[in-house]
């Protein structure tokens, strides 16, 4: 049950860590594009918001992967590790399936 609850767990995190990849990695992209008005930059100008972005993306890179990695309880660690990946991609894809059903109706 403990395992059933950590796939769980793990599979949240890596499904909530998702969109801060695309968010950081449009903060780093963005850089480029010349601010519209009233659009609030960050302080420090390009540089700052650059390096932000991409400690921003490492950092959630880390927690996605570190979802990943069982506990030492586990009996069967590539099993666990197998069972989170697989769970995630098929919630990923199910969301895009999803998606692109709503975007024909429309």
């Amino acid at each position: 049950m403990r395992s059933a609850y950590e796939v769980l767990v793990s599979m949240s995190i890596i499904g909530n860590f998702i969109p801060f990849l695309f968010m950081f990695g449009a903060m780093v992209k963005l850089q480029d594009e010349p601010a519209g008005a009233g659009v609030l930059r960050v302080p420090g100008g390009p540089a700052v918001a650059r390096f932000l972005g991409v400690m921003g993306f490492l950092v959630s890179a880390a927690a996605i992967v570190l979802a990943c990695v069982p506990a030492d309880e586990e009996p069967n660690k590539t099993l666990a590790v197998i069972k989170v990946l697989g769970a995630s991609v098929a919630l990923v894809a199910i969301g895009a399936m999803i998606y692109q059903m709503g975007k024909r109706r429309s």
